[in-house]
């Protein structure tokens, strides 16, 4: 699996996303990027297939300056690991490539399997975001150190 910038060609897999029910419920329209309010989105790949997105978006939560972690995956790409791994690829760009300070997540109550993820990627619980959802967060400071010792 890799990552690749969404270009325009990506229209079709954009709207197929939108159209998924779990897709809509957590993350809803996927938002437009704009001069003012740049992203950086990526397609999924595995093999040949775009299977999902993820990037950052700017995020209207906390004081509005932040970017915030998104994910979507097809249907039938879903309990691959692939969201994982598509989000750990995401925090090394934002805090490596971007040289971002922070990275959030606002994630719906009811989405587990997104607070896991945020967990797993050693992102902490802040507070109350948008009506709905939890606000996690990682510091670029507080990255995830390898051990030596295996």
């Amino acid at each position: 699996m890799n990552l690749r910038p969404l270009d325009q060609s990506d229209d079709e897999l954009l709207s197929s996303l939108e159209q998924q029910d779990d897709v809509w419920e957590f993350v809803g329209t996927l938002p437009l990027p704009d001069e003012e309010h740049p992203h950086h989105l990526f397609a999924i790949i595995e093999g040949q297939a775009s299977v999902g997105v993820a990037g950052l978006v700017r995020s209207k939560a906390l004081d509005g300056s932040d970017f915030e972690l998104l994910c979507a995956l097809r249907s039938e790409a879903q309990g691959r690991g692939f969201a994982k791994q598509a989000c750990q690829l995401v925090m090394a760009w934002a805090f490596d490539t971007a040289r971002l300070e922070r990275v959030i997540a606002c994630i719906g109550d009811g989405n587990d399997g997104a607070r896991a993820i945020a967990t797993k990627l050693g992102m902490t619980e802040f507070g109350n975001g948008p009506p709905g959802t939890t606000v996690y967060i990682k510091d670029r400071g507080k990255r995830k150190r390898v051990s030596k010792q295996g």
